[in-house]
């Protein structure tokens, strides 16, 4: 896979590098320092197969980088990592069309798991999200499991319902039961609770 990594610090550069070449395939990377290199780069090539970017660069505003970025490369995972933790710059970053938004404090194994899921699924990840302590996932009963399973492939909950032959009503309280016991606000954390609860295993 081929991966562009935009960050102005090499550091983070070099921590986010090492951190994919984790990932379950082999990686070519490339780096980059500014919107303006890495709207270069990015336009050099169009089989990009991930994009992890930094909030604030030099160069251009991270609106008008990350639209311009997600204009060039509409089915490219762009994913911002940054220390930024202004809501409203994770909300006008996902406008723009990141399909992510991750805060470099997670752990390297949560953001890891987090990539994948976004890669694997095309779930967005929201911001600053760091799966609870505890979660009481082996308390699901079997219907609900099977409901969580759905989630995780990405289905809505119409889709869940007609596969698994329930009433969109029952999946809703099936679904709000699975927040419940997992501890998530919503159904991209129970998402990525039940992934990585699926890899510790």
């Amino acid at each position: 896979m081929k991966i562009l990594i935009a960050d102005d610090h090499q550091l983070y550069q070099d921590a986010l590098s090492i951190l994919v070449q984790r990932l379950d395939e082999p990686t070519e990377i490339h780096l980059s320092s500014s919107y303006t290199e890495l709207l270069q780069l990015a336009a050099a090539s169009d089989n990009w197969g991930l994009m992890l970017v930094d909030l604030n660069m030099p160069g251009l505003s991270y609106f008008e980088g990350i639209a311009q970025l997600s204009t060039q490369h509409p089915d490219t995972p762009i994913i911002v990592i940054t220390s930024s933790d202004d809501p409203e710059d994770s909300q006008r970053a996902l406008q723009a069309g990141a399909q992510g938004y991750m805060s470099k404090a997670m752990k390297s194994d949560d953001m890891l798991n987090a990539i994948k899921l976004m890669l694997s699924s095309g779930i967005s990840i929201h911001p600053n999200y760091a799966a609870p302590a505890e979660s009481n996932i082996s308390e699901l009963t079997p219907r609900q499991q099977d409901v969580l399973e759905l989630l995780c492939q990405g289905e809505s909950n119409k889709r869940i319902a007609l596969n698994l032959d329930l009433s969109e009503h029952t999946v809703k309280l099936h679904v709000r039961a699975i927040l419940q016991a997992l501890n998530a606000e919503n159904r991209t954390q129970a998402v990525i609770i039940a992934k990585q609860h699926s890899l510790q295993k």
